[in-house]
């Protein structure tokens, strides 16, 4: 489904009360909740030329979430047409430009509009917002939704730009190219590449996967809904809230002791199962302990997969574990000596997670950028706002990432507890609201006690932490914890100005 904003009423208007950045799950979610408290004055502005995040950017074969679609979605605006229990990428994409457009975000969407730099301004109290074009845009405060997972991370291989084949990173799939009968090598195999090695190794006539690590994966259990299932997801609105339900407690109360490093009994069960799924799939002895991690569950991401497994029993698929060393002009160098030759690679290597939102160059107090400010890591105060960056609100900031739960959950309390630091911004006419310095330095070090008693800081190396080890990435409690943390803000925690 394709958006038509033509009739913008804030395209020629440079002045907003808020600008928000980012049109995928977070982004609208904070424009719904904007317009339901009355606050209009408006924009959203999204580099792509459709809405959707990272559903618009992952359009690699097999791209589904994670998460079961009853729970990722919205809590108020259950689809009751999801085709499978975990439903794919265009399902996911279709919804929320659905909800963009039965939620009256239309005409506050500018697509296909790059932002380049938002700088605040201490004598007006105003953000000013630069895009690619060359507009300014002015606004009493600034919402990013840009989240952790948006810039592709590519390593810089020796001979990398020698390479003469065809190249693309998972986030930017080229669709254009034809990978039948080619020889392809997939370096990583972690959450994209587990989605698309399945159906590309189909279509190749060799697949080399490259793996640093391997990963604990658990059994899916997809299958599409059956028609009457929908028509009871639609007509007895109680029954999709309880399958929510089912599945939101099974995080709590399955996934979440285990990453909190709290339970061993349930943390060995999981081990346990894992094991036993990846015997039950993998006859040879050899090729399963190469796909068996050295650490304990839950260090790395858990990942889910019907087939994952099953790609690599096909003869042309091969498994490689020795460190990647260089490329040459037409394959791929490993640390045992061996040149495979390859016409394409697709880089399944994830995303720059530790410098969360520096795609957009933020400036606040005294001109400080927002990475100058994370310089030790990203670190905010209840994952949305920063001591210096005044009227400056942040959705999937730091350490409000989970392994074990639906992050839409999390953004949903984000979301109420900015609207309502925003309404209090306008509604008393304050030029500035920003988070006191030793409070947000005595959340951190408290976010960081809490973190210290997780899987996240075993001796494994995971996108959750940055070089130095700091994780920045995770909340280290339950989502629960966090209902109850973000229920509401106190105002005594921000240094206000008029």
């Amino acid at each position: 489904m394709s958006l038509d904003t033509s009739a913008e009423p804030s395209a020629g208007t440079s002045a907003h009360q808020v600008v928000i950045i980012g049109a995928g799950m977070s982004g609208l979610c904070m424009g719904i909740k904007l317009r339901e408290r009355g606050i209009t004055d408006f924009v959203i502005l999204e580099k792509s030329p459709e809405v959707g995040g990272t559903w618009y950017d992952n359009t690699y074969p097999g791209a589904c979430c994670d998460v079961a679609s009853v729970l990722y979605s919205y809590s108020f605006a259950p689809n009751p047409d999801w085709s499978h229990k975990f439903s794919p990428h265009n399902e996911i994409k279709a919804y929320f430009q659905r909800c963009a457009q039965e939620f009256g975000l239309l005409p506050h969407l500018r697509l296909s509009t790059q932002v380049e730099h938002a700088q605040w301004q201490e004598d007006t109290g105003l953000w000013e917002i630069r895009l690619a074009n060359g507009e300014t845009l002015t606004a009493r405060s600034v919402v990013s939704g840009l989240g952790q997972l948006n810039r592709p991370n590519i390593p810089d291989f020796a001979g990398r730009d020698s390479f003469t084949g065809h190249a693309f990173h998972s986030a930017r799939w080229d669709h254009d190219y034809d990978l039948s009968g080619k020889r392809v090598a997939v370096i990583g195999n972690a959450a994209s590449a587990l989605q698309f090695i399945p159906h590309i190794a189909k279509e190749v006539e060799q697949l080399y996967v490259y793996q640093r690590s391997a990963n604990y994966v658990i059994k899916r259990d997809d299958r599409a809904y059956k028609d009457w299932e929908k028509w009871v997801f639609r007509y007895v609105p109680f029954a999709q809230k309880a399958a929510r339900a089912m599945v939101y407690f099974r995080g709590e109360w399955l996934f979440y002791p285990v990453l909190r490093n709290s339970s061993t009994w349930l943390l060995k069960q999981w081990e346990k199962w894992c094991k036993e799924y990846r015997e039950e799939e993998i006859p040879d002895q050899e090729l399963r302990d190469k796909l068996t991690p050295d650490y304990r569950l839950g260090c790395k991401r858990i990942l889910i997969s019907d087939d994952f497994y099953g790609a690599f029993v096909r003869d042309n698929v091969e498994l490689v574990t020795s460190p990647i060393t260089g490329m040459g002009e037409d394959s791929v160098r490993t640390e045992d000596g061996v040149d495979r030759p390859v016409d394409a690679v697709i880089y399944a290597t994830g995303f720059k997670t530790s410098e969360m939102h520096s795609a957009v160059d933020f400036k606040g107090e005294n001109g400080v950028s927002l990475q100058e400010a994370w310089r030790d890591g990203a670190e905010a105060y209840r994952g949305v706002c920063t001591h210096g960056f005044p009227n400056f609100f942040m959705l999937y900031g730091p350490n409000t990432n989970l392994g074990s739960n639906s992050i839409i959950f999390m953004v949903e309390r984000q979301v109420d507890y900015v609207v309502n630091c925003i309404d209090k911004l306008l509604s008393h006419e304050l030029r500035a609201l920003d988070i006191n310095q030793s409070v947000q330095m005595a959340y951190s070090e408290r976010m960081q006690g809490e973190l210290a008693q997780t899987v996240w800081v075993a001796s494994c190396e995971s996108w959750y932490k940055n070089a130095a080890g700091k994780v920045t990435n995770n909340w280290p409690r339950s989502t629960l914890a966090y209902w109850w943390h973000m229920r509401s803000p106190d105002f005594a925690d921000f240094d206000m100005r008029v």
